[in-house]
């Protein structure tokens, strides 16, 4: 059972008013001022909760897949959450309604992190407490600006309550924003608790590890400013080298730490009895409520990604590409995506709507056809909520895995190529040593089983050089696939000609559209082609 929940929460500033006639300008009995609200620890940590609850609805793999040449936008037909495809076409509007979705739901993310960062000093609370509250937001604050900036470049940097009098705030600088992502991160490693020292009750919350991990991860992304001929345009300077020292080190440490190991089995890892497992650095945590159609805690993408014959959309489907990146003999290929080839999910065999849609886009074509869904966020008949917007599955965000992948990357950039190999090698062995995943045999309907993989073959790499790196890269595709990393993968090495469009991400400068809203409120400079 998950412990931590995610707690809803709405600040009433705008109580803190000032009227010019006696009467109004007598005590208002009963409000809070948000200094004395946060003196009670139970109110920072429910505050602190808020900020979890806005990256909970982050819906990652609209960019992190279907940007990408990983995954189909998906749906019942072209035109079915065309906003999704707009982006993937590097065609959006300035209106478009997902990008516009993320962008609020990251700046919601900051607007209370910065809450808690700029009140919680100077509150009674207790320390170590207040401490780990603060480095908690600042990883948040962090994590919502470290996925702005490659999705729009130059991004407002808000820290502080915005003057209604005054909102021409205007964009600041990718170096600008890169800095205060890696203070906060900084900030957090110091101050926040290793994983074994958190209790179960805190089961979720950010750790020194997870502040380290996406410290590297961005370290590495802000390489691309190199790497990325689009994004080296820009002129945004990095010492790259530094930042592969650092990843190398960070990356080191959480190795040395004692604190995760790769799983045994790698289809374990998506099911439930993979939540919070050794391999996790970072999840966000989701669980099945009785909130009905209202605010929930639940997982809101399970349903997105699931067969329409059987309980979903279609959205988010695995290409051909990736299909044909795994072997025949690679257990991860079965346990990262079903259907088509692969038919069984919790002992049934699956059927597939008729599709009415394209890749061209030029025009429409009616045909039936099997498809391919994501296996790693499918979820068992039993655990299936009514409430599509309820579902019980955590987001994994941060895995061993990828650290361990990131590590060999920036010492394959240090020229320590064995140390690499090693790290590739060890994430290939546990692949080698897994199975089909659950509930694979026809005809199961409960007591799913991990069924043995005949044949399962994943050797050892042995390249150098240029082939080393690729290696590494085709590494991260295999285990990462699917989990909305693959888009942030490309663009950070430069490899943009795999990109569905490149064309159109080069004239758009590889950035999206800033929202129309935005631009019109706050005097924004929108970004290139839009």
């Amino acid at each position: 059972m998950k412990q931590f929940k995610y707690i809803y929460l709405v600040i009433a500033l705008s109580m803190l008013v000032s009227c010019s006639s006696e009467l109004t300008d007598m005590d208002n009995l009963g409000v809070q001022t948000a200094g004395v609200y946060f003196n009670d620890p139970d109110n920072a940590l429910a505050a602190l909760n808020s900020v979890y609850s806005s990256m909970a609805k982050d819906k990652y793999y609209a960019f992190g897949d279907i940007m990408s040449d990983d995954a189909l936008k998906g749906g019942s037909s072209l035109f079915d959450w065309v906003d999704r495809q707009d982006l993937k076409d590097f065609n959006a509007i300035s209106s478009n309604g997902v990008a516009a979705n993320t962008w609020e739901i990251l700046y919601e993310g900051i607007v209370r992190s910065n809450e808690i960062i700029n009140t919680l000093p100077e509150t009674t609370i207790e320390e170590p407490l207040k401490s780990r509250i603060i480095a908690e937001a600042k990883f948040l604050r962090a994590y919502a600006y470290s996925k702005l900036v490659p999705l729009y470049g130059a991004v407002p940097m808000v820290l502080n309550d915005l003057d209604p009098a005054d909102l021409e705030i205007g964009r600041t600088s990718e170096t600008e924003i890169y800095t205060l992502v890696k203070q906060d991160l900084d900030d957090a490693i110091a101050n926040l608790p290793r994983k074994s020292e958190y209790s179960l009750a805190d089961m979720g919350r950010v750790t020194k590890g997870a502040a380290q991990a996406l410290k590297a991860r961005v370290l590495m992304q802000e390489t691309g400013y190199q790497y990325n001929t689009v994004l080296a345009a820009t002129g945004v300077a990095v010492n790259v080298s530094a930042n592969w020292d650092e990843a190398y080190n960070l990356t080191k440490e959480i190795i040395m730490s004692g604190e995760y190991a790769l799983t045994t089995n790698y289809a374990t890892i998506f099911e439930q009895e993979g939540e919070n497992n050794i391999e996790s650095i970072f999840e966000v945590q989701h669980e099945t409520t009785n909130l009905e159609w209202g605010e929930s805690v639940g997982n809101k993408t399970i349903v997105e990604m699931g067969n329409r014959d059987d309980w979903g959309w279609s959205f988010n489907l695995p290409t051909d590409a990736l299909y044909n990146t795994y072997s025949n003999k690679d257990p991860r290929r079965e346990n990262s995506m079903y259907g088509q080839e692969f038919d069984v999910l919790y002992g049934t065999k699956q059927t597939w709507q008729k599709q009415i849609w394209t890749l061209e886009h030029n025009s429409t074509k009616d045909y039936v056809t099997k498809t391919r869904l994501n296996r790693k966020y499918a979820l068992q008949p039993a655990l299936r909520n009514g409430n599509h917007n309820n579902q019980p599955n955590n987001k994994r965000v941060i895995r061993y895995a990828d650290v361990l992948l990131m590590h060999a990357e920036a010492a394959y950039r240090k020229g320590m190529e064995d140390e690499a190999r090693d790290y590739v090698n060890m994430i290939r062995k546990r692949a080698e040593n897994s199975t089909y995943p659950l509930g694979s045999k026809l005809g199961q309907t409960s007591g799913f089983t991990y069924d043995q993989y005949p044949g399962a073959s994943v050797p050892s790499i042995a390249s150098s050089g240029a082939t080393l790196l690729d290696d590494i890269w085709k590494e991260r595709r295999m285990e990462l696939a699917m989990e909305g990393i693959r888009y942030f993968d490309l663009i950070r090495t430069g490899r943009i000609e795999l990109l569905p469009e490149t064309a159109a991400y080069q004239s758009h400068g590889g950035l999206l559209p800033l929202p129309i809203a935005e631009v019109n409120s706050f005097g924004l400079e929108q970004n290139k082609g839009y």
